[in-house]
């Protein structure tokens, strides 16, 4: 997953980089303010792409003594910052330039360069958004699970954030498209100036559900029911354990759960096997479900 993931962040960094050159060029040839508020987003998103990068390459550093449940939330914290970015650098960004072209109309030149870049833009946003959704429907079948009902339960902040960035550069790049062409057709920089508008009011919705998202996984979010319910089966089938009190599981990163319970067992239960029994629990959470980085199992006599 965490491959995949790479992968996919670094196929979007590459097509954002080149995308935010190449419009950041025709915005200065056309003057066209829907190409400096695209030129914006690609820059964002490519900055965007560096912050997940980092936070990919920290959540899998090893458990410290400082650390001790492991750094899984890195990715959930620097997903925020990605999202706090992508509002800033480029949502506001955007609605600051469409104020400006509104009350400053400027005059649009060689406009056809625009129409060449932003075609050429949706051929990379769409290849690097293929990159991602190719990623998912490849992890999803290792889950086993539809690819709807996957992206529901998606865990992963860093392939979130690539889907949702690239799904909004290519709803830019047409809002850019329509309103650099009714430009042209009606000679009126208001619509040139609303498909700034139109760029930036994207990105703040992005920027919030991003955002959103990041704030219940740092909080502490369970898991999705059904991997509680196997965490569930897989305790009360242990032998020697005859009821389940209490379980929690929290996420704590992308593939990382840390597992809370209390059972009870008999009350007449030696020392040395409710110890065993604790061992065997342990080991065979962790063998039937590896992402349980950690459990706690707290006996309590029937």
């Amino acid at each position: 997953m965490s491959e995949g993931t790479t992968r996919a962040v670094l196929a979007a960094f590459a097509g954002n980089l080149a995308i935010a050159i190449t419009k950041a060029i025709a915005a200065y040839v056309t003057g066209s303010g829907a190409l400096v508020a695209e030129t914006a987003h690609s820059i964002a998103d490519s900055v965007n792409q560096i912050l997940l990068y980092v936070g990919i390459r920290r959540s899998v550093q090893p458990p410290t003594e400082r650390h001790p449940l492991g750094h899984g939330k890195e990715r959930y914290f620097w997903a925020l910052i990605v999202a706090l970015f992508l509002f800033f650098g480029g949502g506001i960004f955007s609605m600051y330039e469409a104020y400006e072209r509104l009350t400053r109309p400027q005059e649009l030149g060689a406009v056809w360069v625009g129409f060449v870049v932003l075609g050429l833009s949706m051929i990379f946003e769409t290849f690097s958004l293929s990159v991602a959704v190719r990623e998912v429907r490849h992890a999803a079948r290792e889950e086993g699970v539809p690819v709807r009902r996957f992206l529901q339960q998606l865990r992963d902040p860093a392939l979130r954030t690539v889907l949702y960035e690239d799904s909004a550069a290519l709803a830019g790049l047409l809002a850019a498209i329509v309103g650099l062409g009714l430009t042209v057709l009606t000679n009126d920089h208001r619509f040139d100036a609303l498909a700034s508008a139109v760029i930036g009011a994207i990105l703040i919705y992005v920027a919030y559900q991003l955002a959103w998202s990041a704030r219940g996984l740092i909080v502490g979010e369970a898991p999705p029911e059904e991997v509680v319910e196997k965490l569930r089966a897989a305790i009360a089938s242990e032998p020697g354990i005859e009821k389940i009190i209490d379980l929690r599981a929290v996420q704590m990163g992308t593939k990382q759960l840390l597992v809370l319970a209390r059972v009870s067992v008999r009350d007449n239960i030696p020392a040395g096997q409710a110890e065993r029994l604790l061992a065997r629990l342990r080991g065979r959470l962790q063998r039937e479900h590896p992402e349980v980085m950690d459990s706690y199992v707290e006996l309590n006599p029937s």
